[in-house]
């Protein structure tokens, strides 16, 4: 059961900061998602915390080593990293891009063992992309696009997955869908980290959320715990309803703060 620590990251450019003592964990068996007004530097802590940039100061730990100190290939069978960004260079069929998330396992389009074969079938039979296997990825909507991103990553079958803004792309049903695919992956043992802008889909859906607002976390904890309409005013600047009942959240936004 793999584990991701990060102690006291801190990164600036332009000598201001962008993320500052940033640290959190993610384990297995939890969703967490990670939220924050734009700006407010998630998608750099990510990056920072997968060793993709390097810290001013502190660090960050898979198993208790070194993420910087790893390889590429050996980070990429621990987790499996869905950016923000998720370019094509060339058209390719959709079940070539969900195959390269065995990549990091000796797999390459077209020459997939067995194992590899069905790990991208079941990435195919999660994402609802039944069909769409021998489409050129360049023909897709940008939803469409999207789950074939988010196949890709769930096609690695890692024991972390972190993910930067999956749903932006995705009409409000996919969404849930794919919110609903984190959480099963979570519970089935999987560490799940996740960073959203949808206040209520992370209300709904999360076991853990860390807030961030001018580069620093600011909270972190189980929904109950953290979701307050205090804190929403300070770090969205948003006035909001909560309501539990029977175990559950519901969280309305009615205006500024």
């Amino acid at each position: 059961m793999s584990v991701l620590e990060a102690h006291g990251l801190t990164y600036r450019a332009g000598g201001r900061p962008l993320v500052e003592n940033a640290g959190f964990r993610l384990g297995p068996g939890e969703l967490t998602m990670l939220i924050g007004p734009n700006g407010s530097g998630k998608s750099t802590l990510l990056r920072l915390a997968l060793g993709l940039l390097a810290p001013d100061a502190g660090e960050a730990l898979i198993d208790g080593t070194s993420v910087r100190s790893l390889s590429p290939m050996a980070r990429a069978r621990k987790i499996a990293y869905l950016p923000q960004t998720r370019p094509l260079a060339w058209p390719m069929p959709v079940r070539d891009v969900i195959a390269l998330g065995r990549f990091a396992y000796g797999a390459a389009p077209g020459r997939l063992s067995a194992e590899d074969a069905a790990a991208v079938a079941r990435a195919v039979a999660a994402c609802r992309l039944a069909g769409f296997e021998e489409r050129a990825a360049d023909t897709l909507s940008g939803g469409e696009l999207a789950r074939v991103h988010l196949a890709r990553a769930f096609a690695a079958e890692t024991p972390l997955l972190v993910a930067d803004e999956p749903v932006a792309a995705l009409d409000p049903r996919y969404q849930h869908e794919v919110a609903q695919l984190f959480a099963a992956a979570a519970h089935a043992g999987r560490g799940v980290l996740t960073v959203v802008h949808d206040l209520a889909l992370a209300a709904r859906y999360a076991d853990r959320l860390i807030w961030m607002k001018d580069g620093r976390i600011v909270a972190q904890g189980s929904v109950e715990e953290t979701m307050t309409a205090a804190r929403l005013a300070d770090v969205f600047g948003v006035a909001a309803r909560i309501e539990r009942s029977e175990g559950a959240l519901a969280l309305t936004v009615t205006g500024p703060a």
